[in-house]
């Protein structure tokens, strides 16, 4: 046992470090009012971040509206955490830290859009038994800048969809290092990677259904999977598709209730995960305040 868990380990470690693996910037890397909600919004988008949750939404909104928005945070996990009660094991050591600017327009029956996205990751695996006594890190770090024009079109009565064709520019650096000494703090260490450029074409699609007292929404992100070249040889950071789907309640006039679930595996340095979201969104004094609340 001693033996193979080396071999498992380090075979783990060269997988994550194909090149082209996944970066996932995920749906909640922007909109503070769907992160109020848990992230179920994609039936519930119908103001301007609706250009990044769900670009049919916005037919169902007021005419005009606008956003901009800054967040940020961190994450940090052990896997897998079950085996954390041998302390003989040494344990891959997951960290992220992510931050978005989101800045919207919408209006009928067009809409624009620009967010930026920001993350840096570090996957370790810490000298000790497991590791035949050496560390492993793999870093990462991607930025990119969106810039979308939203076009909508309603089919027929309470039905409509909506497409974003986005110029994209990202900027990434990866390393994958073997047996070496361990940095000390791997999420600046990869803050300090070197990065390259790419520019990029992709494009996001919605469908909303809109009925008198349910909204149905599906929306897909990063349709054409762009990849983000390297300075290590051979190495791209990729976007995968996203799908998600939801559903909204209008329990009276001023409460929403929302159920959101991905219909995709999102994988990241932290994992692969599906997300199930659900929230509420209580209006108050005639729409002037709101008060939310939601998990995921």
């Amino acid at each position: 046992e001693m033996t193979a868990r080396p071999i498992v380990l380090l075979g783990l470690f060269a997988l994550v470090c194909l090149p082209g693996r996944a970066a996932a910037q995920g749906f909640e890397a922007v909109g503070l009012r769907a992160l109020g909600m848990g992230g179920a919004f994609v039936a519930v988008a119908d103001d301007a971040s609706a250009t990044y949750w769900n670009p049919a939404g916005l037919v169902t909104g007021p005419v005009f509206t606008m956003v901009a928005e800054h967040g940020r945070g961190d994450a940090e996990r052990v896997v897998p955490s079950t085996r954390a009660v041998d302390p003989a094991r040494a344990l891959p050591q997951a960290s992220r830290a992510q931050s978005g600017t989101l800045v919207a327009l919408g209006t009928w029956p067009l809409g624009a859009t620009f967010y930026r996205l920001s993350q840096r990751a570090s996957v370790v695996v810490p000298a000790g038994a497991a590791s035949g006594g050496a560390t492993l890190t793999d870093l990462s770090r991607l930025t990119t800048s969106h810039y979308g024009v939203n076009v909508l079109q309603t089919i027929v009565d309470g039905l409509h969809v909506g497409g974003t064709l986005k110029y994209v520019y990202g900027t990434a650096g990866a390393d994958a290092r073997g047996p070496a000494p361990l940095p000390g703090d791997p999420l600046e260490a990869a803050g300090d990677l070197g990065t390259r450029g790419s520019h990029r074409v992709d494009v996001d699609a919605g469908v909303m259904l809109d009925l008198p007292r349910v909204k149905v929404g599906l929306t897909a992100r990063n349709l054409t999977r762009p990849a983000f070249d390297t300075p290590t040889e051979g190495m791209r950071l990729r976007l995968d598709r996203q799908v998600r789907a939801g559903v909204a309640l209008r329990a009276t006039d001023a409460l929403t209730v929302s159920l959101d679930s991905d219909l995709t595996t999102v994988r990241d340095p932290l994992g692969d995960w599906r997300s199930l979201a659900a929230g509420a969104e209580q209006r108050l004094w005639q729409d002037r305040a709101a008060v939310r609340a939601g998990f995921r």
